[in-house]
C-alpha cells in the first residue's frame, strides 16, 4: 500500500500543469495505490495587499464531476479520493467551515504559507541573520497551534513551509530550535485528533529533506502522535507519488507503525 496525500492538478490549482486523470496516471506509474487530490484553497487568506495571491476557489460543481469521473476510470487499480489545502482556514473560520463541511472532501490539509497580511513565503528575501527571523517563525509556528485547534482541518501541511524557500536562497535554520513550540503544537494535535503530514516535495529541492525535517516527525511521535499521511506535493504528473515510498521508510524507521486514509474527516489507519 502506497497512498499519496497531497497532490494538485490543473486547472484547479492555478500553480499545477496536468489534469486529475494525467496526475492519477503518473500516480500508478510510481506504484501508488491511493492518491488524494487536494487542490489549493486560499479563501481564508485574501490580502489586497497582495493580488498575486491564489484566487478564492469556487468551481465545486467542475471538480466533483472530473473527480467521480476518474475515480471511476481508475477503479479497481487507483484508489482516488478528493481532498483540499487550505490555506489558514483559521484566519477567516466561517469560510474554512464552508469548506471543511463540503460534502465531496474527504479530508483537508491546512497549510499556512503565509502569516496574516504578509506576502506568501515564496515571495520572502530571508535575512543573513536568522535571528531577525526568528520571530516570524515562532508567529507561525504560533498560527499552526491555532490551527489545530480550529477543527477546520484533519492534518497539518509541510510545517517549516519557509525552509524549501530559504534553501534556495542558501539560508537555514534548523526548526527543533522551536522544540517548546512544537511541543506545544503537537500536544494540541494529540489533544484534538489532528495529525501531520510528511511531505516528500523538497527531497528533490534544494533543501533536501522532508517537510518537516525527520528530527521534528521524531518528536511528533514522542508527544504521542500517530496521525499521519504522506504526500509528495506534486503539481505534475511526472512527479506524482514521488518520494513516498522515502516517506514510509521514515516513519517505520521512526517507529510509526501505520499511515493513515481518509474517508469523511476520518482517519483509516494502514499498517505500513
Amino acid at each position: 500500500m502506497l497512498a499519496d496525500y497531497h497532490m494538485h492538478c490543473s486547472p484547479y490549482s492555478p500553480d499545477a500543469r496536468d489534469s486529475m486523470e494525467e496526475m492519477a496516471r503518473g500516480a500508478l506509474r510510481r506504484g501508488m495505490t491511493h492518491i488524494c487530490v487536494t487542490n489549493h484553497m486560499e479563501n481564508c487568506t485574501q490580502s489586497p495587499e497582495f493580488p498575486d495571491q491564489f484566487p478564492p476557489f469556487e468551481d465545486w460543481e467542475a471538480l466533483a464531476s472530473e473527480h467521480q469521473a476518474v475515480r471511476e476510470r481508475f477503479r479497481g487499480r487507483l484508489d482516488v479520493r478528493l481532498g483540499a489545502e487550505v490555506g489558514a482556514p483559521h484566519y477567516l473560520p466561517e469560510e474554512g467551515a464552508r469548506i471543511y463541511a463540503r460534502p465531496e472532501l474527504d479530508f483537508v490539509i491546512g497549510s499556512v504559507h503565509n502569516l496574516r497580511h504578509a506576502r506568501d513565503f515564496y515571495y520572502l528575501s530571508y535575512p543573513e541573520d536568522f535571528e531577525n527571523f526568528r520571530p516570524a517563525v515562532e508567529q507561525y509556528l504560533d498560527e499552526y497551534i491555532l490551527m489545530s485547534r480550529s477543527g477546520l482541518c484533519d492534518v497539518l501541511g509541510h510545517i517549516g513551509y519557509m525552509q524549501k524557500y530559504m534553501a534556495r536562497q542558501g539560508k537555514g535554520f534548523d526548526m527543533m530550535t522551536f522544540e517548546e513550540r512544537l511541543r506545544a503544537l503537537f500536544a494540541s494535535c494529540v489533544d484534538r485528533g489532528v495529525g501531520i503530514e510528511v511531505n516528500t516535495a523538497a527531497l528533490s529541492d534544494k533543501l533536501g529533506d522532508f517537510l518537516p525535517q525527520p528530527e521534528v516527525v521524531r518528536l511528533y511521535r514522542e508527544c504521542g502522535g500517530e496521525i499521519i499521511t504522506v504526500g509528495s506535493d506534486s503539481h505534475r504528473a511526472q512527479d506524482a507519488g514521488q518520494g513516498v515510498k522515502e516517506g514510509y521508510e521514515l516513519l517505520r524507521s521512526l517507529g510509526f507503525e501505520y499511515v493513515c486514509l481518509y474517508k469523511g474527516h476520518k482517519p483509516e489507519f494502514v499498517r505500513i
